[in-house]
């Protein structure tokens, strides 16, 4: 299994979020590989520094994890950055916009979109109520962005989530350079305004085919219990074995070589 979408710190961030506990995590759920992000910048005490040079150190030590940078598009200098990570090995950028609080489709992160679009990064966007403006990270803005730049990789993380689903739909059956992003959204008690559950995955499969849905843990938002609870939902789908392949993996080894 190689999945995606986890969240990793040093330790004087979060003790239980760190690459070490996260290898310890995959182990004990049969995970070979898996995409983790670098601390938003945010969040990062300046003690640490850049936090994608954080992850870019750190990740010679951890063969089985790929990096992605955490970028605001709209940052001082954010495609200089870019270049940076790619430089680096960070092979995809997570944006959040309600953290670092841009709206999806303002124009002046469209340079940024562009190198990204050039190099070949992956951008995985949180989209799911989050405690800001809708208005400005609502799904259907990602049209515009999937629109201009047709060969840029997009996830749509949590598939907006239980509130925003038939947006992120619309946006999934149109677009075919955006993927469906099935992290923390099978389980409700968890996880009850991102979720949508196992019939709408499947509804996803029926709709835009099994090559565009990527798993992710949310580590270490989820642990040990929530991600086989994840994995053991996706086995008991009504898709083909080779479908729920693809959703644990083969799909994001696939984007990855793009």
């Amino acid at each position: 299994m190689f999945v995606n979408h986890c969240h990793v710190f040093p330790p004087n961030m979060k003790a239980n979020g760190t690459l070490d506990i996260l290898i310890e995590t995959m182990k004990a759920c049969g995970i070979e590989r898996a995409v983790a992000f670098a601390p938003f910048e945010e969040w990062t005490p300046p003690s640490i520094g850049d936090p994608n040079m954080w992850l870019a150190e750190e990740l010679p030590s951890y063969p089985e994890v790929v990096g992605f940078a955490c970028i605001n598009p709209l940052s001082r200098n954010s495609v200089k950055k870019l270049e940076e990570a790619w430089r680096r090995g960070l092979l995809g950028v997570k944006l959040h916009p309600p953290i670092q609080r841009f709206r999806v489709n303002d124009r002046e992160a469209y340079g940024f979109y562009s190198k990204a679009q050039e190099l070949g990064v992956i951008l995985d966007f949180h989209m799911g109520v989050h405690g800001w403006r809708l208005m400005e990270y609502r799904p259907l803005l990602l049209d515009d962005v999937a629109y201009t730049f047709p060969d840029l990789k997009i996830i749509v993380e949590h598939v907006g989530g239980r509130g925003l689903y038939n947006e992120a739909l619309a946006l999934l059956l149109d677009k075919r350079n955006v993927y469906a992003g099935i992290s923390s959204c099978l389980n409700e008690r968890t996880h009850k305004a991102w979720y949508i559950g196992a019939r709408k995955v499947e509804e996803l499969v029926h709709l835009i085919g099994e090559d565009r849905l990527i798993y992710g843990t949310d580590f270490p938002y989820n642990g040990v219990k929530e991600i086989r609870y994840d994995l053991k939902t996706i086995r008991e789908l009504n898709l083909s074995s080779t479908g729920k392949e693809k959703i644990l993996g083969g799909n994001l080894e696939r984007l990855l070589r793009r």
